[in-house]
């Protein structure tokens, strides 16, 4: 590969790294700027109030997620450029 295709690669492969962990950073500072709202509330989940439940559990989930859409992301991208495995 020469070298302005693997500096798009970088550059593209940065970016979805960048994207994705603004999304996680939103959704856990989100999730807990609602969850703090929710826990004046007395709400309940399960038993669990709904401020331990969010916290806990939506930051971990969506990370989750994002691993997924990371794996499908790059493996678009190691084709668009040529070194899928």
């Amino acid at each position: 590969m020469d070298k302005s295709k693997l500096k798009a690669y970088h550059r593209a492969n940065v970016l979805i790294i960048t994207v994705l962990l603004i999304i996680w950073a939103l959704v856990s500072y989100g999730g807990a700027l609602i969850a703090k709202a929710l826990s004046k509330a007395g709400t309940t989940i399960f038993g669990f109030p709904a401020h331990y439940w969010i916290s806990a559990q939506f930051s971990v989930i969506t990370f989750v997620i994002e691993i997924f859409v990371y794996a499908w992301l790059m493996n678009r991208l190691d084709q668009k450029y040529g070194v899928e495995e």
